[in-house]
Protein backbone atom coordinates (compact mmCIF):
# COMPACT_ATOMS: atom_id res chain seq x y z
CA UNK A 1 0.00 0.00 0.00
CA UNK A 2 1.34 3.38 -1.00
CA UNK A 3 1.26 5.69 1.98
CA UNK A 4 1.54 9.26 0.83
CA UNK A 5 2.66 12.18 2.92
CA UNK A 6 -0.95 13.38 3.03
CA UNK A 7 -2.08 10.02 4.43
CA UNK A 8 0.68 9.94 7.04
CA UNK A 9 0.05 13.50 8.21
CA UNK A 10 -3.71 12.96 8.30
CA UNK A 11 -3.37 9.67 10.19
CA UNK A 12 -1.03 11.28 12.70
CA UNK A 13 -3.37 14.23 13.26
CA UNK A 14 -6.44 12.00 13.63
CA UNK A 15 -4.60 9.67 16.01
CA UNK A 16 -3.45 12.53 18.23
CA UNK A 17 -6.88 14.16 18.11
CA UNK A 18 -8.57 10.88 19.05
CA UNK A 19 -6.20 10.37 21.98
CA UNK A 20 -6.81 13.89 23.27
CA UNK A 21 -10.60 13.65 22.85
CA UNK A 22 -10.70 10.21 24.47
CA UNK A 23 -8.61 11.40 27.40
CA UNK A 24 -10.85 14.44 27.85
CA UNK A 25 -14.00 12.30 27.61
CA UNK A 26 -12.80 9.72 30.14
CA UNK A 27 -11.63 12.48 32.45
CA UNK A 28 -14.96 14.28 32.15
CA UNK A 29 -17.03 11.16 32.88
CA UNK A 30 -14.76 10.10 35.72
CA UNK A 31 -14.82 13.54 37.32
CA UNK A 32 -18.61 13.72 36.92
CA UNK A 33 -19.11 10.35 38.61
CA UNK A 34 -16.70 11.30 41.37
CA UNK A 35 -18.54 14.58 41.88
CA UNK A 36 -21.94 12.90 42.00
CA UNK A 37 -20.65 10.30 44.46
CA UNK A 38 -19.25 12.99 46.74
CA UNK A 39 -22.52 14.87 46.52
CA UNK A 40 -24.46 11.71 47.38
CA UNK A 41 -22.15 10.96 50.31
CA UNK A 42 -22.66 14.49 51.61
CA UNK A 43 -26.39 14.12 51.20
CA UNK A 44 -26.36 10.77 53.02
CA UNK A 45 -24.30 12.33 55.81
CA UNK A 46 -26.72 15.23 56.28
CA UNK A 47 -29.88 13.18 55.97
CA UNK A 48 -28.49 10.33 58.08
CA UNK A 49 -27.79 12.60 61.05
CA UNK A 50 -31.33 13.98 60.99
CA UNK A 51 -32.79 10.51 60.58
CA UNK A 52 -30.67 9.14 63.44
CA UNK A 53 -31.96 11.72 65.90
CA UNK A 54 -35.60 11.08 65.06
CA UNK A 55 -35.09 7.31 64.94
CA UNK A 56 -33.73 7.29 68.48
CA UNK A 57 -36.75 9.21 69.74
CA UNK A 58 -39.30 7.11 67.89
CA UNK A 59 -37.70 3.78 68.68
CA UNK A 60 -37.11 4.51 72.36
CA UNK A 61 -40.69 5.77 72.79
CA UNK A 62 -42.03 2.84 70.79
CA UNK A 63 -43.83 5.20 68.45
CA UNK A 64 -44.47 4.36 64.80
CA UNK A 65 -43.07 6.77 62.25
CA UNK A 66 -45.52 9.47 61.33
CA UNK A 67 -46.18 10.79 57.87
CA UNK A 68 -43.81 13.65 58.62
CA UNK A 69 -41.10 11.35 59.92
CA UNK A 70 -37.78 11.51 58.16
CA UNK A 71 -37.90 7.75 58.17
CA UNK A 72 -40.44 8.02 55.36
CA UNK A 73 -37.91 9.27 52.83
CA UNK A 74 -38.99 7.32 49.77
CA UNK A 75 -35.59 6.66 48.14
CA UNK A 76 -33.59 6.09 51.31
CA UNK A 77 -33.10 2.85 53.11
CA UNK A 78 -32.43 3.21 56.84
CA UNK A 79 -31.32 0.38 59.13
CA UNK A 80 -30.76 1.15 62.81
CA UNK A 81 -29.44 -0.93 65.67
CA UNK A 82 -29.72 0.47 69.18
CA UNK A 83 -28.02 -1.11 72.15
CA UNK A 84 -29.19 -0.65 75.79
CA UNK A 85 -27.59 -1.77 79.06
CA UNK A 86 -30.31 -2.21 81.88
CA UNK A 87 -27.77 -3.26 84.41
CA UNK A 88 -27.75 -7.03 84.06
CA UNK A 89 -26.59 -7.25 80.40
CA UNK A 90 -26.86 -5.92 76.87
CA UNK A 91 -29.78 -6.33 74.52
CA UNK A 92 -30.30 -5.09 70.92
CA UNK A 93 -33.21 -3.43 69.21
CA UNK A 94 -33.16 -3.53 65.40
CA UNK A 95 -35.32 -1.31 63.30
CA UNK A 96 -35.71 -2.04 59.59
CA UNK A 97 -38.08 0.37 57.90
CA UNK A 98 -38.09 -1.40 54.54
CA UNK A 99 -41.82 -1.14 54.52
CA UNK A 100 -41.39 2.64 54.40
CA UNK A 101 -39.40 2.58 51.12
CA UNK A 102 -41.43 3.71 48.14
CA UNK A 103 -42.82 0.65 46.35
CA UNK A 104 -41.38 1.80 43.02
CA UNK A 105 -37.93 2.10 44.56
CA UNK A 106 -38.20 -1.28 46.26
CA UNK A 107 -39.42 -2.96 43.07
CA UNK A 108 -36.68 -1.49 40.91
CA UNK A 109 -33.71 -1.61 43.25
CA UNK A 110 -34.71 -3.78 46.22
CA UNK A 111 -32.58 -2.95 49.25
CA UNK A 112 -28.98 -3.45 50.39
CA UNK A 113 -28.11 -7.08 51.05
CA UNK A 114 -27.52 -8.20 54.64
CA UNK A 115 -27.93 -4.85 56.36
CA UNK A 116 -27.20 -6.42 59.73
CA UNK A 117 -23.76 -7.46 58.56
CA UNK A 118 -23.19 -4.09 56.95
CA UNK A 119 -23.52 -2.44 60.34
CA UNK A 120 -20.47 -4.30 61.50
CA UNK A 121 -18.57 -4.31 58.21
CA UNK A 122 -18.87 -0.72 57.05
CA UNK A 123 -16.43 1.82 58.30
CA UNK A 124 -17.41 5.15 59.63
CA UNK A 125 -15.59 7.29 57.07
CA UNK A 126 -17.31 8.03 53.79
CA UNK A 127 -19.81 6.08 51.75
CA UNK A 128 -19.36 2.61 50.33
CA UNK A 129 -20.91 0.98 47.29
CA UNK A 130 -22.72 -2.24 48.20
CA UNK A 131 -24.78 -4.77 46.28
CA UNK A 132 -28.58 -4.74 46.36
CA UNK A 133 -31.13 -7.53 46.48
CA UNK A 134 -32.17 -6.90 42.87
CA UNK A 135 -29.87 -8.34 40.24
CA UNK A 136 -27.27 -5.79 39.25
CA UNK A 137 -28.51 -3.10 41.61
CA UNK A 138 -26.02 -1.13 43.64
CA UNK A 139 -26.48 1.11 46.64
CA UNK A 140 -24.40 3.78 48.20
CA UNK A 141 -24.37 3.14 51.95
CA UNK A 142 -23.08 5.22 54.85
CA UNK A 143 -22.76 4.12 58.49
CA UNK A 144 -23.33 6.67 61.25
CA UNK A 145 -23.14 6.38 65.04
CA UNK A 146 -26.34 7.07 66.97
CA UNK A 147 -26.25 9.03 70.24
CA UNK A 148 -28.88 9.65 72.91
CA UNK A 149 -30.13 13.07 73.72
CA UNK A 150 -27.51 13.28 76.42
CA UNK A 151 -24.76 12.37 73.97
CA UNK A 152 -24.38 8.78 75.08
CA UNK A 153 -23.53 6.28 72.36
CA UNK A 154 -26.65 4.27 71.54
CA UNK A 155 -25.95 2.32 68.39
CA UNK A 156 -25.37 2.56 64.67
CA UNK A 157 -27.39 3.58 61.67
CA UNK A 158 -26.99 2.68 58.02
CA UNK A 159 -28.51 4.99 55.45
CA UNK A 160 -28.33 4.02 51.77
CA UNK A 161 -29.58 5.19 48.43
CA UNK A 162 -29.61 3.39 45.07
CA UNK A 163 -26.87 4.33 42.59
CA UNK A 164 -29.02 3.72 39.54
CA UNK A 165 -29.89 7.43 39.05
CA UNK A 166 -26.24 8.37 39.24
CA UNK A 167 -25.25 5.51 36.93
CA UNK A 168 -27.96 6.58 34.51
CA UNK A 169 -26.78 10.19 34.56
CA UNK A 170 -23.15 9.16 34.09
CA UNK A 171 -24.09 6.82 31.24
CA UNK A 172 -26.11 9.51 29.49
CA UNK A 173 -23.24 11.94 29.82
CA UNK A 174 -20.84 9.24 28.58
CA UNK A 175 -22.98 8.61 25.51
CA UNK A 176 -23.33 12.33 24.88
CA UNK A 177 -19.58 12.81 25.33
CA UNK A 178 -18.87 9.89 23.01
CA UNK A 179 -21.16 11.29 20.33
CA UNK A 180 -19.62 14.74 20.68
CA UNK A 181 -16.13 13.23 20.59
CA UNK A 182 -16.91 11.26 17.43
CA UNK A 183 -18.36 14.38 15.83
CA UNK A 184 -15.30 16.42 16.77
CA UNK A 185 -12.98 13.72 15.42
CA UNK A 186 -14.87 13.55 12.11
CA UNK A 187 -14.92 17.33 11.75
CA UNK A 188 -11.27 17.54 12.83
CA UNK A 189 -10.35 14.90 10.26
CA UNK A 190 -12.09 16.84 7.49
CA UNK A 191 -10.51 20.13 8.52
CA UNK A 192 -7.08 18.53 8.89
CA UNK A 193 -7.42 16.94 5.44
CA UNK A 194 -8.33 20.26 3.85
CA UNK A 195 -5.50 22.08 5.63
CA UNK A 196 -2.95 19.40 4.73
CA UNK A 197 -4.08 19.38 1.10
CA UNK A 198 -3.84 23.15 1.01
CA UNK A 199 -0.41 23.15 2.63
CA UNK A 200 0.94 20.45 0.32
CA UNK A 201 -0.54 21.93 -2.87
CA UNK A 202 2.78 23.68 -3.68
CA UNK A 203 4.51 20.29 -3.43
CA UNK A 204 2.24 18.95 -6.15
CA UNK A 205 3.18 21.98 -8.23
CA UNK A 206 6.83 21.18 -7.56
CA UNK A 207 6.22 17.59 -8.63
CA UNK A 208 4.65 18.67 -11.94
CA UNK A 209 7.45 21.16 -12.54
CA UNK A 210 10.15 18.58 -11.87
CA UNK A 211 8.53 16.20 -14.37
CA UNK A 212 8.68 18.95 -16.96
CA UNK A 213 12.31 19.66 -16.06
CA UNK A 214 13.11 15.95 -16.30
CA UNK A 215 11.75 16.03 -19.85
CA UNK A 216 14.42 18.57 -20.74
CA UNK A 217 12.89 21.99 -20.03
CA UNK A 218 15.62 23.44 -17.80
CA UNK A 219 14.09 26.92 -17.98
CA UNK A 220 11.08 25.79 -15.91
CA UNK A 221 10.99 26.87 -12.27
CA UNK A 222 9.03 25.33 -9.43
CA UNK A 223 6.26 27.42 -7.85
CA UNK A 224 6.72 28.61 -4.29
CA UNK A 225 4.30 28.47 -1.40
CA UNK A 226 3.42 31.10 1.17
CA UNK A 227 6.27 33.51 1.82
CA UNK A 228 8.41 32.29 4.70
CA UNK A 229 6.97 28.77 4.77
CA UNK A 230 9.10 25.64 4.60
CA UNK A 231 7.68 24.83 1.16
CA UNK A 232 8.62 28.30 -0.09
CA UNK A 233 12.16 27.92 1.23
CA UNK A 234 12.38 24.49 -0.43
CA UNK A 235 11.13 25.97 -3.72
CA UNK A 236 13.69 28.78 -3.52
CA UNK A 237 16.49 26.28 -2.93
CA UNK A 238 15.34 24.09 -5.82
CA UNK A 239 15.05 27.11 -8.14
CA UNK A 240 18.55 28.27 -7.18
CA UNK A 241 19.85 24.78 -7.90
CA UNK A 242 17.98 24.69 -11.23
CA UNK A 243 19.45 28.06 -12.22
CA UNK A 244 22.95 26.78 -11.56
CA UNK A 245 22.23 23.55 -13.45
CA UNK A 246 20.79 25.50 -16.37
CA UNK A 247 23.81 27.77 -16.46
CA UNK A 248 26.13 24.78 -16.24
CA UNK A 249 24.32 23.08 -19.12
CA UNK A 250 24.43 26.29 -21.16
CA UNK A 251 28.14 26.65 -20.51
CA UNK A 252 28.66 22.99 -21.37
CA UNK A 253 26.67 23.28 -24.59
CA UNK A 254 28.46 26.45 -25.61
CA UNK A 255 31.81 24.89 -24.76
CA UNK A 256 31.00 21.78 -26.76
CA UNK A 257 29.77 23.88 -29.66
CA UNK A 258 32.94 25.97 -29.56
CA UNK A 259 35.05 22.83 -29.33
CA UNK A 260 33.30 21.28 -32.33
CA UNK A 261 33.67 24.51 -34.25
CA UNK A 262 37.31 24.79 -33.17
CA UNK A 263 38.11 21.24 -34.27
CA UNK A 264 36.24 21.77 -37.52
CA UNK A 265 38.02 25.05 -38.23
CA UNK A 266 41.42 23.67 -37.23
CA UNK A 267 40.91 20.65 -39.45
CA UNK A 268 39.83 22.88 -42.29
CA UNK A 269 42.77 25.24 -41.82
CA UNK A 270 45.30 22.40 -41.68
CA UNK A 271 43.74 20.61 -44.63
CA UNK A 272 44.65 23.35 -47.09
CA UNK A 273 48.43 23.52 -46.45
CA UNK A 274 48.62 19.75 -46.10
CA UNK A 275 46.84 19.29 -49.41
CA UNK A 276 49.20 21.80 -51.02
CA UNK A 277 52.32 20.09 -49.66
CA UNK A 278 51.04 16.66 -50.61
CA UNK A 279 50.02 17.83 -54.06
CA UNK A 280 53.42 19.35 -54.85
CA UNK A 281 55.20 16.28 -53.42
CA UNK A 282 53.16 13.88 -55.55
CA UNK A 283 53.62 16.07 -58.59
CA UNK A 284 57.38 16.05 -58.05
CA UNK A 285 57.39 12.28 -57.43
CA UNK A 286 55.66 11.47 -60.71
CA UNK A 287 57.96 13.80 -62.59
CA UNK A 288 55.38 16.42 -63.31
CA UNK A 289 57.66 19.29 -62.27
CA UNK A 290 60.03 20.71 -64.85
CA UNK A 291 63.62 21.16 -63.78
CA UNK A 292 63.29 24.89 -63.96
CA UNK A 293 60.20 24.84 -61.71
CA UNK A 294 61.75 22.75 -58.93
CA UNK A 295 63.01 25.74 -56.88
CA UNK A 296 59.59 27.40 -57.08
CA UNK A 297 57.88 24.14 -56.10
CA UNK A 298 60.17 23.73 -53.10
CA UNK A 299 59.47 27.34 -52.12
CA UNK A 300 55.73 26.63 -52.20
CA UNK A 301 56.15 23.50 -50.09
CA UNK A 302 58.29 25.41 -47.60
CA UNK A 303 55.80 28.30 -47.50
CA UNK A 304 52.86 26.01 -46.77
CA UNK A 305 54.90 24.17 -44.16
CA UNK A 306 55.69 27.48 -42.45
CA UNK A 307 52.03 28.42 -42.62
CA UNK A 308 51.01 25.08 -41.12
CA UNK A 309 53.68 25.43 -38.43
CA UNK A 310 52.44 28.90 -37.51
CA UNK A 311 48.88 27.61 -37.26
CA UNK A 312 49.97 24.72 -35.03
CA UNK A 313 51.99 27.16 -32.90
CA UNK A 314 48.94 29.38 -32.45
CA UNK A 315 46.81 26.38 -31.52
CA UNK A 316 49.38 25.28 -28.94
CA UNK A 317 49.48 28.82 -27.56
CA UNK A 318 45.70 28.87 -27.11
CA UNK A 319 45.79 25.41 -25.55
CA UNK A 320 48.34 26.60 -23.00
CA UNK A 321 46.22 29.66 -22.25
CA UNK A 322 43.14 27.51 -21.79
CA UNK A 323 45.09 25.15 -19.54
CA UNK A 324 45.65 28.00 -17.10
CA UNK A 325 49.39 27.78 -16.56
CA UNK A 326 50.80 30.53 -14.29
CA UNK A 327 52.26 33.66 -15.85
CA UNK A 328 55.67 35.15 -15.10
CA UNK A 329 54.61 38.48 -13.61
CA UNK A 330 57.18 41.28 -13.41
CA UNK A 331 57.13 45.07 -13.54
CA UNK A 332 56.93 45.94 -17.23
CA UNK A 333 57.27 49.41 -18.73
CA UNK A 334 54.66 49.23 -21.45
CA UNK A 335 55.87 52.52 -22.95
CA UNK A 336 59.35 51.07 -23.57
CA UNK A 337 57.82 47.84 -24.79
CA UNK A 338 55.52 49.56 -27.29
CA UNK A 339 58.28 51.74 -28.66
CA UNK A 340 60.47 48.69 -29.27
CA UNK A 341 57.57 46.91 -30.98
CA UNK A 342 56.99 49.97 -33.20
CA UNK A 343 60.67 50.01 -34.15
CA UNK A 344 60.42 46.37 -35.21
CA UNK A 345 57.23 47.13 -37.14
CA UNK A 346 58.90 49.98 -39.06
CA UNK A 347 61.52 47.54 -40.28
CA UNK A 348 58.81 45.23 -41.60
CA UNK A 349 56.58 48.00 -43.02
CA UNK A 350 58.76 50.83 -44.22
CA UNK A 351 55.91 52.40 -46.18
CA UNK A 352 53.83 52.94 -43.03
CA UNK A 353 53.80 55.92 -40.73
CA UNK A 354 53.83 54.58 -37.16
CA UNK A 355 53.85 56.86 -34.11
CA UNK A 356 53.74 56.38 -30.34
CA UNK A 357 51.56 58.93 -28.53
CA UNK A 358 49.70 59.47 -25.30
CA UNK A 359 45.99 58.90 -24.99
CA UNK A 360 45.34 62.63 -24.65
CA UNK A 361 48.44 64.20 -26.13
CA UNK A 362 51.41 63.71 -28.42
CA UNK A 363 53.82 62.70 -25.63
CA UNK A 364 53.53 59.13 -24.36
CA UNK A 365 53.69 58.93 -20.54
CA UNK A 366 55.79 56.33 -18.80
CA UNK A 367 53.37 53.59 -17.73
CA UNK A 368 54.41 50.50 -15.80
CA UNK A 369 52.27 47.44 -15.13
CA UNK A 370 52.74 44.12 -13.39
CA UNK A 371 52.44 41.61 -16.20
CA UNK A 372 54.11 38.84 -18.17
CA UNK A 373 56.44 40.75 -20.49
CA UNK A 374 56.54 38.06 -23.19
CA UNK A 375 52.75 37.94 -23.36
CA UNK A 376 52.40 41.71 -23.54
CA UNK A 377 55.01 41.81 -26.35
CA UNK A 378 53.09 39.10 -28.19
CA UNK A 379 49.80 40.98 -27.84
CA UNK A 380 51.18 44.27 -29.18
CA UNK A 381 53.05 42.49 -32.00
CA UNK A 382 49.89 40.57 -32.98
CA UNK A 383 47.90 43.79 -33.19
CA UNK A 384 50.54 45.51 -35.35
CA UNK A 385 50.77 42.43 -37.59
CA UNK A 386 47.00 42.47 -37.92
CA UNK A 387 47.16 46.08 -39.14
CA UNK A 388 49.92 45.21 -41.60
CA UNK A 389 47.96 42.29 -43.01
CA UNK A 390 44.52 43.83 -43.35
CA UNK A 391 45.00 47.50 -44.23
CA UNK A 392 46.14 48.99 -47.52
CA UNK A 393 49.79 49.94 -47.99
CA UNK A 394 50.66 53.31 -46.53
CA UNK A 395 47.89 53.23 -43.91
CA UNK A 396 49.12 55.22 -40.86
CA UNK A 397 49.19 53.51 -37.46
CA UNK A 398 49.23 54.97 -33.96
CA UNK A 399 50.06 53.30 -30.65
CA UNK A 400 48.60 55.34 -27.77
CA UNK A 401 49.57 54.78 -24.13
CA UNK A 402 48.08 56.18 -20.90
CA UNK A 403 45.72 55.60 -18.01
CA UNK A 404 41.97 55.71 -17.54
CA UNK A 405 40.52 55.49 -14.04
CA UNK A 406 43.67 53.89 -12.67
CA UNK A 407 43.86 51.33 -15.48
CA UNK A 408 46.80 51.16 -17.86
CA UNK A 409 45.61 51.49 -21.46
CA UNK A 410 47.28 50.63 -24.77
CA UNK A 411 45.48 51.50 -28.00
CA UNK A 412 46.54 50.37 -31.47
CA UNK A 413 44.77 52.64 -33.96
CA UNK A 414 44.74 52.34 -37.72
CA UNK A 415 43.08 54.49 -40.34
CA UNK A 416 42.16 51.71 -42.72
CA UNK A 417 38.78 50.58 -44.01
CA UNK A 418 37.51 49.43 -40.58
CA UNK A 419 35.09 46.57 -40.06
CA UNK A 420 31.37 46.04 -40.49
CA UNK A 421 29.28 46.28 -37.30
CA UNK A 422 28.15 42.67 -37.66
CA UNK A 423 31.80 41.57 -37.82
CA UNK A 424 33.09 43.70 -34.95
CA UNK A 425 31.34 41.67 -32.23
CA UNK A 426 32.98 38.45 -33.47
CA UNK A 427 36.54 39.64 -33.96
CA UNK A 428 37.86 37.97 -30.80
CA UNK A 429 36.36 34.59 -31.66
CA UNK A 430 38.69 31.85 -32.78
CA UNK A 431 39.03 31.31 -36.54
CA UNK A 432 36.61 34.13 -37.23
CA UNK A 433 37.25 36.04 -40.44
CA UNK A 434 35.36 39.01 -41.74
CA UNK A 435 36.34 37.94 -45.27
CA UNK A 436 37.44 34.30 -45.54
CA UNK A 437 38.83 34.43 -49.04
CA UNK A 438 40.88 37.55 -48.45
CA UNK A 439 42.11 36.42 -45.03
CA UNK A 440 43.22 33.04 -46.24
CA UNK A 441 44.95 34.59 -49.20
CA UNK A 442 46.79 36.96 -46.91
CA UNK A 443 47.90 34.12 -44.66
CA UNK A 444 45.84 34.94 -41.58
CA UNK A 445 44.82 32.03 -39.37
CA UNK A 446 41.98 33.78 -37.55
CA UNK A 447 43.63 33.22 -34.16
CA UNK A 448 45.56 36.44 -33.58
CA UNK A 449 42.86 38.45 -31.81
CA UNK A 450 41.67 35.32 -29.98
CA UNK A 451 45.17 35.03 -28.50
CA UNK A 452 45.08 38.74 -27.62
CA UNK A 453 41.78 38.35 -25.76
CA UNK A 454 42.97 35.23 -23.91
CA UNK A 455 46.23 36.89 -22.81
CA UNK A 456 44.37 39.95 -21.53
CA UNK A 457 41.90 37.73 -19.68
CA UNK A 458 44.83 35.97 -18.01
CA UNK A 459 46.02 39.37 -16.75
CA UNK A 460 42.55 40.23 -15.47
CA UNK A 461 42.18 42.87 -18.16
CA UNK A 462 40.07 43.32 -21.27
CA UNK A 463 40.47 43.76 -25.01
CA UNK A 464 37.93 45.89 -26.84
CA UNK A 465 37.40 47.24 -30.34
CA UNK A 466 36.14 50.66 -31.33
CA UNK A 467 35.99 52.79 -34.44
CA UNK A 468 38.93 55.11 -34.97
CA UNK A 469 37.82 58.74 -35.31
CA UNK A 470 37.85 59.48 -39.03
CA UNK A 471 37.63 55.80 -39.96
CA UNK A 472 39.51 52.66 -39.14
CA UNK A 473 39.76 50.25 -36.24
CA UNK A 474 41.06 50.76 -32.71
CA UNK A 475 41.91 47.85 -30.43
CA UNK A 476 42.07 48.93 -26.78
CA UNK A 477 43.94 46.89 -24.16
CA UNK A 478 43.08 47.69 -20.54
CA UNK A 479 45.15 46.33 -17.65
CA UNK A 480 43.44 46.28 -14.21
CA UNK A 481 44.11 49.02 -11.68
CA UNK A 482 45.96 46.70 -9.31
CA UNK A 483 48.43 45.90 -12.12
CA UNK A 484 49.14 49.51 -13.07
CA UNK A 485 52.12 51.26 -11.45
CA UNK A 486 54.65 54.02 -12.15
CA UNK A 487 54.31 57.71 -12.95
CA UNK A 488 52.58 59.58 -15.72
CA UNK A 489 55.40 61.98 -16.53
CA UNK A 490 55.97 62.17 -20.30
CA UNK A 491 59.42 61.32 -21.55
CA UNK A 492 61.49 63.61 -23.70
CA UNK A 493 61.04 63.00 -27.36
CA UNK A 494 58.27 60.54 -26.72
CA UNK A 495 60.63 57.99 -25.16
CA UNK A 496 60.73 56.29 -21.79
CA UNK A 497 63.34 54.58 -19.70
CA UNK A 498 63.12 50.82 -19.72
CA UNK A 499 62.40 49.13 -16.42
CA UNK A 500 62.05 45.60 -17.66
CA UNK A 501 63.21 45.66 -21.24
CA UNK A 502 64.67 42.69 -23.08
CA UNK A 503 66.89 42.42 -26.12
CA UNK A 504 65.16 42.66 -29.44
CA UNK A 505 66.20 39.16 -30.48
CA UNK A 506 64.60 37.69 -27.38
CA UNK A 507 61.41 39.70 -27.91
CA UNK A 508 61.08 38.23 -31.38
CA UNK A 509 61.50 34.63 -30.21
CA UNK A 510 58.60 32.34 -31.12
CA UNK A 511 55.83 32.23 -28.54
CA UNK A 512 56.16 28.48 -28.17
CA UNK A 513 59.74 28.90 -26.89
CA UNK A 514 59.00 31.53 -24.24
CA UNK A 515 58.46 30.83 -20.56
CA UNK A 516 55.12 31.40 -18.84
CA UNK A 517 51.63 30.89 -20.06
CA UNK A 518 48.18 32.22 -19.41
CA UNK A 519 46.25 31.64 -16.20
CA UNK A 520 42.78 32.05 -17.72
CA UNK A 521 40.77 29.79 -19.93
CA UNK A 522 38.21 32.15 -21.42
CA UNK A 523 38.81 35.22 -23.50
CA UNK A 524 37.66 38.49 -21.99
CA UNK A 525 36.73 40.82 -24.79
CA UNK A 526 34.00 43.22 -25.75
CA UNK A 527 33.11 45.77 -28.39
CA UNK A 528 32.98 49.54 -28.21
CA UNK A 529 31.30 51.56 -30.96
CA UNK A 530 32.43 49.40 -33.86
CA UNK A 531 33.08 51.12 -37.09
CA UNK A 532 30.01 51.46 -39.18
CA UNK A 533 31.59 51.76 -42.62
CA UNK A 534 30.80 48.98 -45.05
CA UNK A 535 33.93 48.18 -47.00
CA UNK A 536 34.59 45.75 -49.80
CA UNK A 537 37.48 44.40 -47.78
CA UNK A 538 36.69 43.12 -44.28
CA UNK A 539 39.15 42.91 -41.42
CA UNK A 540 39.98 39.86 -39.33
CA UNK A 541 42.52 38.93 -36.77
CA UNK A 542 45.80 37.36 -37.84
CA UNK A 543 48.40 35.48 -35.95
CA UNK A 544 51.83 36.95 -35.46
CA UNK A 545 53.76 36.61 -38.72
Amino acid sequence: MRRTLTFKLLATNVFLLAIVIAALSVTTVTMLRSYLMRTLDSELQTSGQAVAKQAVTEILTARQPTEDSKLNLSEYYVYTTLEKSPGNGLYRIEYDPRSRIAPSTRERYGQPKNPGKLVERLGGRGGTTVAGTQDGSKWRALRLNVYDHDGTYSGRLIIARPLAPIDKTVMEVAWLTGFASATIIVLGTCIAYLLIRSSLRPLRGIERATHTIADGDLSRRVPGGKEGSEVAMLADSINAMLSQIEQAFDVKERSEAKMRQFVSDASHELRTPLATVRGYAELYRIGGVEDGDVPQTMDRIESEAHRMGGLVEDLLQLARLDEGRPLNFTDVCVTELCMNAVMDFRVRAGDRTVTVTGLDGPAAPEVTVTADEDKVIQVVTNLLSNVLTHTPAGTPVEVAIGRRGGEAVIEVRDHGPGVRPEDAEHLFERFYRADYSRSRASGGSGLGLAIVASVMAAHGGTARVAETPGGGLTVRLMFPANAAAGGDAPTAGGGAKAKAGRPKAEREAPAAERNGTNGGAAASSSQESPGGRQTPEGRDEASEG
